[in-house]
C-alpha cells in the first residue's frame, strides 16, 4: 500500500521513469455521487448495537460515520479528522447498515 501510494505520489513522468509501473485509481465516492480517484483508505463494520468507521490515510481529510438501523432508526458519528476509529450507535432498532460520509 505504501509503494501505491508512493508512486501515486510521484506523478506520470516519474512513475514513467520507474519502468512505467502505476498503481491504477480506484474510485471513491463522495456523498454527492461524484468520485475521487484520490480518497482516503476507509473501511466500515457493525455489529449489533453500533456500526464503525477507520479511515488509515493521514490527512486533514473530515468524515463521519452513519448508520441505519432497524425499526427507521439511525444514527451518526461526531466528525472527526483525518487516519482515526469512531463509532455510531442506533438511536433505536439494531444496525443494518453503517456507512461514511466525507465532507469537503
Amino acid at each position: 500500500m505504501r509503494f501505491r501510494t508512493a508512486v501515486a505520489g510521484l506523478g506520470v513522468g516519474a512513475a514513467l521513469a520507474l519502468g512505467g509501473v502505476s498503481a491504477p485509481a480506484q474510485a471513491a465516492p463522495d456523498e454527492n455521487g461524484a468520485s475521487s480517484a484520490l480518497g482516503p483508505d476507509c473501511s466500515t463494520g457493525e455489529n449489533l448495537t453500533n456500526g464503525w468507521g477507520k479511515c488509515t490515510t493521514p490527512g486533514n481529510y473530515k468524515w463521519r460515520v452513519n448508520v441505519r438501523c432497524t425499526l427507521g432508526g439511525s444514527g451518526s458519528s461526531s466528525i472527526v479528522t483525518g487516519a482515526t476509529r469512531t463509532n455510531a450507535y442506533c438511536n433505536w432498532g439494531y444496525v443494518e447498515r453503517a456507512s461514511i460520509e466525507h465532507f469537503r
